[in-house]
């Protein structure tokens, strides 16, 4: 999730980065981010800019609006925050070898006694309540930025002072923030700002923190109450073969998704070029991912893919090449069998739509799949 410096307030910033909630240079005819983002700049007059620096307090007291519109005192507020974790929230974490005791009872229990952990947990749960309470889901994502900004602010110092008793912690908080990131294009439904490559590049590096957490963890003599997450058991399944929980609508996909993509590495082969090894690396690895769904396995399945993907195929992607574009909508796909979740919700759908939309003149060897990955994501 985008993290928020503070700064003066400007009361004359354009109107498309007050929606945005992102700081404007105030240029002239255009600011910077609309010149970027290629969109309009409208100011506000000066008598609206007036009339709000005089309704505005400067120095805004420690209080963050409830979502009935009340100021809710930032105890009664946490307290909401970590009921709803405890009885909502932890439920929707739940999955495989990783038990609702493990989410509702363990981690809170961790989280009281380390705070940079508790407000990552707080984030989480605002988000959340942001999804749930479409009505107040602006109150709602300003509480998710603060006490994200707060957690990565004191993650930051954690890191840097590395130690057995907060290693596991650390790695929780960092789970957090992942999905905290993961959530927020799609619960704050904000389209201008949502670039996914650019976001896919930004959970790459939040799940690398993950990965290096992980590795620090399972190197411990000791790991508590976090031992669990340390036990990998392959495909769980119930007695007719089929994995717990999941729609026969997601298996169909599933079996699809992995049908498209042995056409894909049918057709990349038959064009050759430089850079095959790097396109069957990419290949197998979301091949891999999308078969052992809905668990993620070793290396950590659908959401995970981003870090195991290498740099060559990143360049390749940032270059336009088409086998590394068609690839990575099939990963699009593959989030979507991840969108009754509602921290992905419709990640791969979104990601989909926007990739495609500025492509004018799609190769005739792809066309057939492009048209099915558009399909294949459609409510």
């Amino acid at each position: 999730m985008p993290s928020r410096r503070s700064h003066t307030k400007s009361r004359k910033g354009c109107l498309q980065c007050k929606k945005r909630h992102v700081k404007c240079d105030e240029g002239s005819p255009r600011c910077g981010l609309c010149k970027k983002r290629r969109l309009d700049c409208t100011y506000p007059s000066s008598s609206e800019v007036e009339s709000q620096h005089a309704s505005t307090p400067q120095d805004p007291p420690d209080v963050l609006p409830g979502p009935d519109g009340d100021a809710l005192s930032t105890r009664m507020l946490e307290m909401r925050l970590f009921h709803h974790y405890v009885t909502e929230t932890y439920i929707t974490l739940c999955q495989g070898r990783l038990d609702a005791n493990h989410f509702q009872v363990v981690i809170p229990r961790i989280a009281v006694a380390h705070p940079f952990l508790l407000d990552s947990l707080l984030a989480l749960s605002a988000l959340h309540l942001a999804y749930l309470e479409t009505h107040d889901n602006h109150s709602w994502l300003e509480v998710a930025l603060k006490y994200q900004n707060r957690a990565c602010s004191a993650f930051s110092r954690v890191l840097a002072e590395m130690s057995p008793e907060n290693c596991g912690p650390a790695f929780i908080c960092s789970i957090f923030i992942m999905l905290c990131a993961t959530a927020y294009p799609c619960v704050s439904q904000d389209r201008q700002t949502f670039e996914p490559l650019s976001h896919v590049l930004e959970i790459r590096q939040l799940i690398a923190g993950c990965a290096f957490l992980f590795e620090q963890l399972n190197g411990m003599e000791y790991r508590g109450d976090l031992q669990g997450w340390l036990k990998y058991k392959d495909d769980e399944v119930d007695q007719d073969g089929n994995p717990y929980s999941v729609q026969e609508s997601q298996l169909k996909l599933r079996s699809a998704i992995m049908e498209s993509m042995q056409r894909v590495q049918v057709k990349y082969t038959s064009l050759g070029g430089p850079h095959q090894a790097t396109y069957q690396g990419t290949w197998g690895i979301l091949h891999e991912a999308i078969k052992r769904w809905p668990f993620g396995g070793p290396n950590g399945g659908v959401i995970a893919w981003p870090i195991n993907i290498s740099e060559d195929y990143i360049a390749l992607l940032q270059s336009g090449d088409w086998v590394a574009r068609v690839l990575f909508l099939h990963y699009g796909v593959g989030l979507h069998l991840l969108s009754d979740k509602w921290f992905v919700r419709d990640w791969g759908r979104r990601l989909i739509e926007t990739v495609l939309q500025a492509q004018e003149d799609v190769p005739s060897i792809w066309a057939e799949t492009i048209t099915w990955t558009r399909e294949a994501v459609e409510p």
